[in-house]
């Protein structure tokens, strides 16, 4: 699984690379990569300057295939501090000749670690069963490089590069080859989420050594990194949502009943809420039926007419649909209410209980006005009861 990348957030002054570069005097060189070498090997992860030492090694050493393929088979320990040059050479873009020198020497003792661990991994290899990949390790692996996609968005935000308008994980998620699913969706929520947790300490702006690492953050800067993760965390409940939905619908017993909600419009879901309609079929027969406007921001309920109000005693079929419009309905008690605060209130009427929903109508404040029974491709089918 993706981790997310360190912050260029330093305790150690970082050098003037474009300085550094532009030195031409050989000596000067020698000097300069020796002052930045506890920069280097202090504030730059490890994991980050192998990795650039084995692309050196690739492209840049010079060496013959074998060697270099048998190079890289060594473990990342073998290359220690010999990788802080590498990072140095990527960033000034000249090595000097007497590190080469000793990069020369370190090249056959790697050779030989890598020898060795060609050999041991062929003797394994004929000892050990066949490694059987899970289902969910094999989920987490399906979604590495989205989450990676997520992060390196990041990375551009606090450098500035970007801005937290341009980032839609929801859009991303969609068109995302293998489709993500529900499961896929709880992965990745899980996998920032203690990121999430992180970026609302910051955003409260209290602990110390929170203050000390994001420094370079301002106010402005410190919201967008929580709606960063908020947007993440919006996109995979919708995913979640709408998978479970769909998957709970089933086909009807009759075929009447799916022949009634054919021409019922809805919209199927609203991935800046991380709300999803119920299915269509779940409308007929229903006693109360609870839907969202996204357009208008207004939410409403049907009550069916066969509903005694005091007693909430059943006497007939329940509501009914008529082409694109629900009939049977009390149209003294089906109202709606618009909502100032969607985001937070929506929450009040998804996987709640029908005296939830009741409660949290009458909690809101804006004057409730009589429905007509039609739906649209703006009406999100919240619940039904």
């Amino acid at each position: 699984m993706a981790k997310r990348k360190a912050k260029n957030v330093y305790f150690t002054p970082e050098p003037d690379w474009i300085k550094i570069k532009s030195i031409t005097d050989t000596a000067l060189r020698e000097k300069a990569y020796q002052d930045v070498q506890y920069f280097v090997r202090t504030e730059v992860a490890d994991k980050k300057k192998i990795q650039i030492c084995r692309d050196w090694i690739k492209t840049n050493s010079g060496w013959s295939s074998d060697e270099i393929n048998t190079i890289l088979k060594c473990p990342d320990w073998a290359f220690g501090a010999t990788a802080s040059v590498f990072f140095i050479f990527k960033k000034v873009g000249y090595i000097p000749q007497s590190t080469l020198d000793h990069v020369e020497k370190r090249k056959f003792e790697w050779i030989s670690q890598g020898e060795k661990v060609i050999v041991e991994k062929a003797a394994k290899a004929e000892k050990a069963p066949k490694k059987v990949i899970s289902i969910q390790e094999r989920m987490k692996e399906q979604v590495t490089d989205l989450c990676g996609d997520f992060e390196y968005f990041l990375d551009q935000l606090v450098e500035r590069k970007t801005a937290i308008k341009d980032f839609d994980p929801y859009k991303a998620m969609q068109i995302h080859i293998p489709e993500i699913k529900g499961p896929h969706a709880k992965i990745i929520k899980n996998e920032f989420d203690m990121g999430y947790n992180e970026a609302k300490e910051v955003l409260a702006w209290e602990d110390e050594d929170l203050k000390e690492a994001y420094s370079n953050f301002d106010i402005k800067m410190r919201k967008a990194f929580v709606q960063y993760y908020e947007l993440i965390n919006t996109a995979c409940d919708t995913i979640i949502q709408t998978k479970a939905t769909t998957r709970k619908a089933r086909a009807p017993k009759a075929r009447s009943k799916e022949k009634i909600v054919s021409k019922l419009k809805c919209q199927i879901n609203d991935s800046t809420l991380g709300i999803a309609s119920v299915p269509l079929s779940d409308v007929v027969y229903a006693n109360e039926v609870w839907v969202y406007n996204t357009k208008t921001r207004k939410i409403g309920v049907y009550k069916a007419t066969n509903i005694d109000p005091k007693n909430l005693q059943r006497h007939g079929t329940g509501i009914m649909v008529k082409g694109t419009t629900l009939v049977d309905f009390n149209e003294k008690e089906s109202v709606q209410k618009t909502l100032r605060k969607p985001p937070e209130q929506i929450k009040d009427f998804v996987n709640t209980g029908k005296l939830k929903c009741k409660k949290s109508f009458e909690t809101i404040k804006t004057t409730a006005t009589k429905m007509n029974g039609r739906f649209n491709d703006n009406t999100i089918i919240l619940q039904t009861f």
